[in-house]
């Protein structure tokens, strides 16, 4: 199957779990009990979305004799970005403080997202 399958099934899947974390953000702010469907749907979202990123990581890395030193930045920005949408979720649910997750969540987002777009595999937007 050719990488490009793989990179579109990886944005879809990131596109989703943004959704699906901002629906559940949106449910627990507003005390609704029906967020934990929500919730377990992000976090299978998550694990997909983890995995298809390493598939390419370890695919793009592989295939090159040099890669670029930005692959290694988005793949640790990407797993921060799970790792503080979980934490932003949870700390909402547990009724505690969440603002700098929310905040670390949001600028890694971007961060992930730029680096994304901005390697030869994207759709060069910048």
């Amino acid at each position: 199957m050719p990488i490009t399958a793989f990179v579109h099934t990886h944005v879809l899947l990131w596109v989703l779990l943004l959704v699906t974390f901002f629906v559940a953000f949106s449910m627990y702010k507003n005390g609704k009990s029906a967020a934990k469907g929500i919730h377990m749907a992000f976090r299978l979202l998550l694990l997909l979305t983890f995995a298809t990123g390493l598939y390419l990581y370890i695919q793009i890395i592989g295939a090159s004799a040099n890669p670029d030193g930005l692959y290694h930045a988005k793949i640790t920005a990407g797993i921060l970005v799970l790792v503080l949408g979980e934490l932003t979720l949870v700390r909402l649910k547990k009724g505690k403080s969440y603002s700098g997750f929310l905040l670390g969540f949001a600028t890694l987002v971007l961060v992930t997202i730029f680096l994304g777009y901005s390697l030869p595999y994207g759709m060069q937007f910048f």
